[in-house]
């Protein structure tokens, strides 16, 4: 059977991934309309965020957002980007 192309990655391997440079990227934004339908305030919770840049510019536009991640080198730069 072959492998499965989509499968959960352990957190061991997103730690490897932050080390080696091969984490990707989250766009939110092409989707924002049809998440947030018109509402205001929504919560957003990003699980294994890495460096997300969906999490800042969704709090410059007034959402509460929490983002958690294992690898400590991707929270570090996120908040070196956004000058927290």
């Amino acid at each position: 059977m072959e492998a499965q192309a989509y499968r959960v990655r352990t957190l061991g391997e997103w730690e490897q991934g932050w080390k080696e440079g091969e984490i990707g990227s989250h766009m939110l934004e092409s989707y924002i309309d049809k998440v947030l339908c018109e509402l205001k305030g929504v919560r957003f919770f990003f699980p294994l965020c890495g460096k997300a840049v969906d999490m800042k510019w969704l709090v410059d536009m007034g959402h509460p957002v929490v983002g958690v991640d294992i690898a400590e080198m991707g929270i570090r730069h996120v908040f070196e980007m956004s000058g927290i």
